[in-house]
């Protein structure tokens, strides 16, 4: 099985995106690798349409990489479905960060609704396609990666995709094994760092504001391994980071 480095939240960040890809590519070493990202790429920061363009690059270049459908990434989705409740979408969406989505493909939200859903499904088809081409969940031996965890009383096969993408307290509390150690996003730690549970790893490490964005890596059984940027003066560095050990 090759490495896996799986990442967190992007929010929009693409600066920091940027960085942290070039790091993981130099951590490879020339090693079979694959890339995982968990969901949420979009939303909130400055640069949705970059982050998406450097996640399809990363998905071209490594093979057996895949995207993760986020619960952001699926307001996106519902809102240029032609048969969606439009204002209902947008009404959670918008003020969560789908106005900074939209201007950063050009677009003005003041426009009409129907109009912008029509006119971002045409002008920007690949981007549509890498979304509903995207998984919700990824296996390994040792690991289930989801954007945001699992009902923890159900099997992995007997799993809802939407829940994984949304669930949250019910998962967050459940001290109990689990099939698997889940590897997921969706709620920022409070550390602002990753952390180990003893029975998932989490990696959303709040990248939109803190300016940490997290990579783990995983080999099989051994014990993970950290990457997280940092932002110190305007310029964009990326660590081995000791994580917060929750076990």
């Amino acid at each position: 099985m090759p490495l896996t480095y799986a990442i967190g939240d992007v929010h929009g960040r693409s600066d920091l995106l940027a960085a942290l890809l070039e790091a993981i590519g130099e951590d490879m070493a020339g090693r079979a690798a694959r890339i995982v990202f968990l969901g949420d790429v979009i939303d909130r920061g400055p640069d949705s349409r970059g982050c998406l363009d450097l996640v399809i690059g990363a998905l071209a270049q490594y093979p057996d990489s895949q995207l993760v459908l986020g619960n952001h990434e699926e307001f996106l989705l519902r809102f240029i479905t032609p048969d969606e409740d439009h204002q209902d979408v947008v009404r959670v969406w918008y003020p969560n960060g789908g106005i900074a989505t939209l201007q950063s493909y050009g677009l003005d939200a003041r426009d009409p609704i129907d109009s912008l859903a029509t006119t971002f499904a045409r002008e920007f088809p690949g981007h549509v396609a890498t979304l509903r081409a995207a998984s919700w969940m990824v296996e390994s031996e040792h690991h289930a990666l989801v954007h945001g965890g699992i009902d923890p009383h159900l099997g992995l096969a007997a799993q809802e995709p939407r829940t994984t993408r949304w669930i949250r307290e019910k998962f967050l509390s459940f001290a109990g094994p689990l099939p698997k150690t889940i590897v997921h996003g969706h709620t920022p730690t409070e550390s602002n760092l990753p952390e180990i549970h003893p029975n998932r790893i989490a990696i959303d490490t709040g990248a939109y504001y803190s300016g940490h964005l997290t990579c783990v890596v995983l080999n099989g059984a051994t014990a993970p391994r950290f990457l997280t940027t940092s932002v110190h003066d305007g310029h964009i560095t990326v660590r081995q980071a000791q994580p917060l050990d929750r076990c």
